[in-house]
């Protein structure tokens, strides 16, 4: 009788879940002689057949088949237990952690997070969730997320959070604009001028807000979700723009050149923060995310923007 191994049974898992070898081969990123073989293999160990193979019509479970493919998926968990045991034993985080990010934060903030992690925790499964701050918070209050990282201009009562690094709009121009000399500039001194602003939400409502509280009515000429497009379109003279954050180097992905300038009206606070549920349980892996990022990303660390 051959040896029974995990790494069948992993295999027997992946095609009784696709219903067929090629895409469980694809799912395992391995060839398909190679999940065929581990089939015949378990099936030799066992001395009873577990899969009716048809080309037509992919791989049927027999009833052997079915019951075996309940204790395989049981006995995997199970080992995987004992590895996350195992890394607990040593110190290390596991289990998985689920990051919501804004997504003007995103380039800032999540290679980093990712890389910290990545090295420095590799028994810890990342999720990550970009979207509107309204739908993390939701996410956040269903569950469905651990913590998000967002503006607190757009948090929700009811949530605990981390204030992270402050941060101020700012004007965009292209690098020929006649207030390029300035280091300044009102906002009513573009109110002729068409703005290019973010399509994401509460973002867009936050800008065209504050833009009117200036006494500034702005002539929207286009609205984007990504920032990038924004910021090239500014660069081709297309219009103007408010946003969040400045990349090192003030080119586009085409290489013209962006200048960024002071907004001279009373604006108000806002901050990147780190939030979660209130009352939530403290895990270890939320825990170290929250010292990465103020760490990191905090008024005594890297700025994010």
């Amino acid at each position: 009788m051959k040896e029974l191994t995990l790494r069948q049974l992993q295999y027997f898992v992946a095609v009784a879940e696709k219903g067929s070898i090629s895409d469980a081969a694809r799912a395992l990123h391995v060839s398909p002689g190679a999940v065929s073989q581990a089939l015949t293999d378990l099936e030799s160990s066992l001395a009873v057949q577990l899969t009716l193979r048809r080309r037509a019509t992919g791989v049927t479970l027999t009833r052997a088949g079915r019951l075996a493919a309940d204790q395989a998926r049981t006995i995997l968990a199970e080992t995987e237990r004992l590895r996350d045991t195992a890394h607990v034993m040593r110190g290390e985080l596991v289990g998985t952690l689920r990051i919501g990010c804004f997504p003007t934060l995103s380039p800032w903030m999540l290679p980093g997070i990712i890389a910290h992690f990545t090295h420095e925790h590799p028994a810890l499964r990342l999720e990550i969730e970009e979207g509107p701050s309204d739908e993390l918070q939701q996410q956040l209050a269903d569950g469905d997320i651990d913590a998000c990282l967002l503006y607190s201009a757009h948090l929700r009562p009811g949530l605990d959070h981390v204030r992270l690094a402050p941060v101020r709009l700012r004007l965009i121009l292209p690098a020929n604009h006649r207030l390029a000399d300035r280091d300044e500039i009102a906002l009513a001194e573009l109110s002729d001028e068409p703005a290019i602003l973010t399509s994401l939400r509460p973002a867009r409502d936050l800008v065209e807000n504050l833009m009117r509280h200036a006494g500034v009515e702005p002539v929207v000429g286009w609205s984007m979700a990504n920032v990038e497009t924004i910021r090239a379109m500014v660069a081709r003279g297309l219009g103007y723009s408010v946003l969040m954050g400045r990349p090192h180097g003030d080119r586009t992905y085409d290489g013209l050149p962006l200048i960024y300038r002071r907004i001279a009206d009373d604006l108000p606070e806002n901050a990147v923060v780190l939030a979660r549920v209130r009352g939530g349980r403290t895990t270890a892996a939320l825990k170290a995310l929250t010292e990465f990022c103020v760490r990191e990303f905090g008024e005594a660390g890297r700025p994010v923007q």
